[in-house]
């Protein structure tokens, strides 16, 4: 690992993390391509990295408004994403309730399929099929006219269905915030706040996956070879170009143009089928 490896593979991290396009998906094109060994101590040790970096980006974000989730009436919205739309009140720490609600729902998901689910990882023919579902998924989510339920209103119903989506993400090529966008605005949630919903739960999902990460694999980590400066500057890098990357996933979300990215996923799928049948 070199530092230009470090910065590319930092950016990737920044970039498919938000974008609804599946880091992980991304992840095991790049390992079956350029033969990096994701489950070496170093590879480990950078991966938790990044992802804290992309859980950086999203403080970065909500930075001054997070204290709202547990206000008795605060608002939240994604200022440092450019964002000048407040929230309506939400009431006596509804949202912090809501973010449970989708945070255990997603455990539900994981929990017992994990193992089913990660069996796939090598298996870039069904990840191919899964980046097909997730831009199918987009394409049909532009379709669907503006919603106009605010996050107060989406209820813990929809907090639920949004938050089993996200335990689906844990299939590579299921993009996490593909699926928790798409279904939110599929439900009538405001696509600006299907963003803002999205990346909420991804906080606790982020730290749930680095903490799994660090105590399944802790003799690994500590065995790891990764020079502390590499991982300060992969980390730093993921969390610089997540913000840039939440920024356009914000843009692209507000003018219902999630379908440019649903053409990126078929693309990928192509990609990785042409590659299965030709090596």
């Amino acid at each position: 690992m070199d530092i230009l490896k470090v910065i590319f593979l930092g950016a990737i991290q920044g970039v498919t993390e938000f974008l609804p396009v599946s880091s992980s998906g991304h992840l095991v094109f790049l390992e079956t391509l350029f033969g990096f060994e994701a489950e070496s101590p170093e590879m480990l040790l950078f991966d938790l990295a990044t992802h804290l970096g992309t859980l950086i980006a999203i403080v970065v974000v909500f930075w001054k408004s997070l204290p709202g989730l547990t206000a008795h009436e605060g608002a939240v919205t994604a200022g440092g994403a450019g964002l000048n739309e407040p929230l309506k009140p939400v009431q006596k720490g509804r949202l912090l309730l809501m973010v449970l609600a989708a945070t255990v729902a997603t455990g539900v998901v994981v929990m017992p399929l994990k193992k089913q689910f990660t069996e796939v990882r090598g298996n870039l023919g069904v990840v191919a099929l899964m980046w097909v579902i997730t831009g199918v998924l987009l394409w049909i989510t532009d379709r669907r006219k503006q919603g106009r339920l605010d996050l107060q209103d989406f209820g813990l119903q929809g907090a639920l269905v949004v938050g089993l989506a996200q335990g689906a993400a844990v299939m590579p090529g299921i993009s996490r915030s593909g699926a928790t966008i798409g279904v939110a605005i599929l439900l009538g949630l405001h696509r600006v706040r299907a963003v803002e919903f999205s990346l909420l739960i991804g906080i606790p999902a982020i730290l749930g996956a680095s903490l799994v990460e660090i105590l399944g694999e802790w003799e690994v980590l500590q065995s790891g070879a990764m020079p502390v400066p590499y991982l300060l500057l992969g980390g730093t890098v993921a969390a610089v170009v997540g913000v840039g990357a939440i920024r356009l996933l914000v843009r692209f979300a507000r003018a219902a143009q999630l379908r440019y990215f649903a053409f990126y996923c078929f693309a990928l799928a192509l990609a990785a089928i042409a590659y299965v049948l030709l090596r």
